[in-house]
């Protein structure tokens, strides 16, 4: 019996990669998305190289360069005093095989779905799945609206606050506020007029948060500005939507936090930025199931951690590596030996990534005096020299190749 009808939960950026993966290998495939259209989180991100080329092997990337702009460095910044902390090259194309990209998740999200489209399977739309349920031989997802499908696999796509995991695969493990809250918005380029500090992507820390800006599209009109914030939990996602739809709220924040920055061009970027989206950061536990019977769960479904510039490319390599495992997989006897595998050659890769995300995450993200962030300011600069060999290491690599 082929290992065909897999069913994938989650229209976003994990899903849809596994899709176009999928069917490289000539695979039905069928995705469903609770969501009545497309949507994503967040605003501009990173793709790493190794991110690149897995997008570039599913035919994305051609896509993708007329959106996106090139980063050839990540500088960080104190804007207590104005002054560049460190700089770390990203730009050697020779060594990785591709640049690093910073581009609007939006953007992704479309160039992927316009190239499944292009291979005749589309997402079908308010689908939110109810239960999923063990049959022989397989598995059944029942959605809301009363229908069912069955299919062979079933993978978790679907994010965070999966429903995947919470209502199947490991209910306990639920979502964990950081308390930490990120504010989103672009900034038009030419309504600033004092000099711009960077050259393509900065961190810009101080005692009271952190401000990241970067340019993200190819003419370079607009930077995308993120501010991480120490914010109080609110009781419930309705809190969280009236708190971020009150746009001056928000704007007075930023002002606040950030008025004694030495960086004129911040507190232009904070006065001119268009509208602001507030979002809570939160994370997953080490560790956790990753899968039950038929069912495997991908990106952050199974571990979400905070953002870092990086967290995309570890969704894409969990595509890219479970695809390549699945090829040696020809009927669904075969998928706990696969599975299996693909936690043996995952879980050290992302157990390291948990700690130095927890790291980088604890470094200019909280309120902190004076003394703390003189430590931070002197910590950093040494974190990035000491982990460049590593993440370079990381750029050039290709998970698919750890497949014997």
């Amino acid at each position: 019996m082929p290992l065909d009808n897999i069913i994938i939960i989650g229209g976003g950026i994990s899903g849809v990669a596994a899709a176009l993966s999928l069917k490289q290998q000539q695979r039905n495939v069928s995705i469903y998305e609770l969501r009545d259209g497309p949507s994503t989180i967040g605003g501009a991100l990173n793709l790493t190289p190794n991110a690149l080329r897995y997008l570039d092997a599913w035919n994305v990337l051609p896509k993708l360069l007329p959106r996106g702009c090139s980063v050839r460095s990540f500088e960080l910044f104190n804007m207590v005093d104005g002054t560049k902390t460190a700089e770390m090259s990203l730009g050697n194309v020779a060594k990785f095989g591709y640049e690093v990209m910073r581009i609007l998740r939006k953007d992704l999200l479309d160039a992927l779905l316009e190239t499944l489209e292009e291979q005749g399977t589309s997402v079908e739309y308010g689908k939110a799945v109810s239960e999923i349920q063990e049959i022989d031989g397989g598995v059944r997802a029942v959605f809301r609206d009363g229908i069912s499908v069955e299919g062979k696999l079933l993978l978790g796509c679907d994010g965070i606050h999966s429903r995947t995991r919470i209502g199947f695969v490991e209910p306990e493990r639920r979502p964990i506020y950081t308390k930490i809250a990120v504010v989103l918005g672009l900034v038009d380029s030419n309504t600033l007029t004092s000099p711009i500090h960077f050259r393509d992507t900065a961190f810009n820390m101080s005692q009271n948060g952190s401000l990241i800006a970067s340019y993200f599209n190819p003419d370079r009109r607009q930077i995308f500005l993120g501010a991480l914030m120490q914010t109080e939990e609110e009781k419930d996602r309705d809190g969280w939507r009236v708190r971020g739809a009150d746009q001056d709220r928000l704007r007075e924040e930023l002002k606040e936090r950030f008025q004694d920055v030495k960086i004129p061009c911040l507190m232009e970027m904070v006065g001119n930025v268009k509208e602001l989206s507030l979002y809570p950061v939160h994370k997953l536990t080490g560790g956790g199931k990753w899968s039950r019977g038929s069912v495997m769960l991908l990106g952050d479904a199974a571990h979400a951690m905070p953002p870092q510039g990086e967290s995309v490319g570890y969704a894409l390599e969990d595509v890219a590596l479970f695809a390549e495992l699945l090829k040696g997989c020809k009927d669904p006897s075969q998928l706990s030996q696969s599975f299996q595998r693909y936690e043996e050659l995952r879980r050290p890769r992302i157990d390291a990534a948990l700690k130095e995300t927890e790291f980088r995450w604890a470094q200019g993200t909280r309120d902190v005096g004076w003394l703390q962030f003189k430590i931070q300011q002197w910590v950093m600069p040494w974190f990035l020299w000491l982990t460049r060999n590593k993440k370079e290491e990381d750029f050039a690599s290709d998970v698919r190749k750890l497949v014997g």
